[in-house]
């Protein structure tokens, strides 16, 4: 891996410090050409003619297809969206709910992945479960079974967590879901880009993943994973041009296709979509378990440097962590360090969960984190 050339490929850098892709990551070049290109055609042809609108759309199906290669499942069980939340949305809206039916969260879900459940609690009756993940997260799958109920409809947690980076062991908790008679599914949002995934392998009945995080991807645009045989357990709750297989209006009599696409509906962003598969092909080029091993040094740097700052506590479990690291400087301000380091130095961290989150990419350097520790330890001083 030549860290070099991959940073001369994200101009950003040159300017800023970037610890904070599990928000927003850097933008490479290539991802950012592919995007603008497919504009500058429909800015110079014009974007209803036959010929480009058929290029586009080969170009969208190409993505769609390179999205089912990264999570090796098929092209058929993805449906594009724009979000997270869009792809949680559509599973949450799709299930024909029970007063009293449950879903099982954990504790430390982003708002992208509880409001999609909360409303289904406010306008049906449903029944919002959590366990903990910490302390002890070598228990949680133990704890989860002890929530579990013949009234569990659908456990659905982060692969990894957004505040603290939490990596949870993603098919103990299928194999624990599914013996309970629910659906299962994660929100895909701090892990896609970090480490190989495997859906078909992980069993999970649903995966909602984004282009903009670790996939250094377009912003607006994502994919929702609806396992085929979960498919018909879904109803569909919002439908438009696009979305349909067949549509008489004379009689009202339509139907939708047999795969995930019946969850797409409207005008889409195409461009976004060819970037998005742009993406995942640099990030295949890098090699995911490449980026998987230089993270885990890079991280583990990170832990061994960071410990020796007075105060500070790595609140990111260990074994259970990827490339987002949550550290506690004791009881100092910690949106202030945050600003500070933009303000003096342009390096970009957040302060989500009482502590400063750091994300470690694979263009991160070991420079990078030294300056960092030693602009804190100065405002710490």
């Amino acid at each position: 891996m030549d860290i070099e050339e991959i940073r001369r490929g994200i101009p950003a850098l040159n300017e800023t410090t970037f610890f904070n892709t599990a928000g927003i990551s850097p933008l490479p070049t290539v991802v950012a050409d592919e995007v603008v290109d497919m504009i500058r055609i429909q800015e110079a042809q014009g974007r209803y003619r036959p010929d480009i609108q058929e290029m586009l759309s080969e170009r969208s199906e190409q993505a769609r297809d390179e999205v089912a290669a990264f999570y090796k499942v098929s092209s058929e069980e993805i449906a594009f969206t724009h979000s997270i939340s869009e792809g949680l949305n559509i599973i949450s809206e799709g299930i024909d709910w029970q007063e009293g039916d449950e879903v099982v969260l954990s504790d430390r879900e982003h708002p992208s992945g509880y409001m999609p459940w909360a409303l289904r609690l406010q306008q049906h009756g449903v029944v919002l479960k959590q366990f903990s993940l910490l302390p002890e997260p070598e228990g949680m799958v133990d704890r989860l079974r002890k929530v579990l109920t013949d009234r569990t409809r659908v456990v659905a947690l982060s692969h990894v967590t957004s505040s603290f980076g939490i990596c949870v062991p993603a098919k103990e908790i299928v194999k624990a879901a599914h013996e309970a008679g629910a659906l299962v599914g994660f929100d895909g949002a701090q892990s896609g880009g970090q480490f190989p995934i495997d859906l078909a392998d992980m069993g999970c009945d649903f995966y909602s993943a984004t282009s903009y995080k670790w996939c250094l991807g377009p912003y607006g645009v994502g994919a929702l994973y609806v396992k085929r045989d979960a498919l018909d357990k879904l109803s569909v709750r919002r439908s438009g041009a696009w979305g349909i297989r067949t549509l008489d209006t004379k009689s009202g009599v339509f139907s939708f296709p047999d795969t995930a696409r019946r969850f797409e509906y409207g005008a889409r962003n195409k461009p976004l979509r060819v970037g998005y598969g742009r993406a995942l092909r640099n990030i295949q080029d890098v090699g995911l378990e490449r980026i998987e091993q230089r993270v885990g040094e890079l991280t583990q740097y990170f832990k061994d440097k960071v410990e020796m700052i007075a105060g500070a506590h790595v609140q990111t479990p260990e074994g259970f962590s990827a490339g987002a690291i949550n550290v506690r400087m004791g009881d100092i301000d910690h949106d202030k360090i945050r600003t500070a380091l933009w303000d003096k130095h342009q390096i970009v961290v957040v302060s989500p969960a009482g502590g400063i989150r750091f994300s470690l990419a694979y263009f991160t350097t070991q420079e990078e984190i030294d300056i960092t520790l030693d602009a804190i330890r100065a405002e710490l001083a």
